[in-house]
This record gives C-alpha cells, structure tokens and sequence, in this order.
C-alpha cells in the first residue's frame, strides 16, 4: 500500500469503510466515517473509540471535508510563512503514513 492511495479506512473498530466525502479526524491521529464520528463524538466525555484516548480540547475531534473546492485550497494556507505551510504539509504526510501502514489490512 502506497502513502499516495487516496482512500482512508474507518478507523472504528469492525467498520473499516472507505472515506470519501466526510471524515471526524482525532488528535490521537484516528479517523472515523461520518457515521460513526457523528455518534461517538456528540456526547460527553469523548474517547477515541480506537485507542481509548480523552479527547477534550476544541481541535482534538475536527470534521473534515475530505475533497474541499479548489477555492478552499487555493486560500486556506495563503499568507503564512513557508515554514508553517511545510510543517502543516509534513504532519499531513506523517498523518497518511500511519493510516496507510497501520490500518490498511
């Protein structure tokens, strides 16, 4: 499996569906359908059904469009310095990555 796959998998445990327009992405590095998202993360606490982990700051469960306008692309890191762009880029990489290696079976 290649990190240049475009398709995420579910990562709620026996779901497995691949992503494609909505995806809940956690800051332990997890990713949920929408479905799933949808029901685990409406109430409180909040625990990452995959790895157990308290997710209680405001950017730690983030609904994502998972194939945003060029519109969106086009702005949404205009005007910061090329060393954040390259950071964001390679926390997205590294992101892929363990996706790709850990839960693409």
């Amino acid at each position: 499996m290649s990190i240049c796959d475009d398709t995420l998998l579910c990562n709620f445990p026996k779901c497995r569906a691949k992503l494609s327009a909505f995806a809940w992405v956690t800051a332990c590095s997890h990713v949920f359908c929408d479905q799933h998202g949808s029901e685990k993360f409406s109430c409180s606490p909040v625990i990452c059904p995959a790895c157990s982990s308290a997710l209680s700051g405001k950017l730690d469960i983030v609904r994502m469009e998972l194939s945003p306008s060029e519109e969106y692309k086009a702005m949404v890191l205009t005007g910061l310095r090329p060393d954040i762009v390259l950071d964001i880029s390679s926390r997205a990489l590294a992101f892929w990555s363990y996706q790709v290696n850990y839960f693409h079976f």
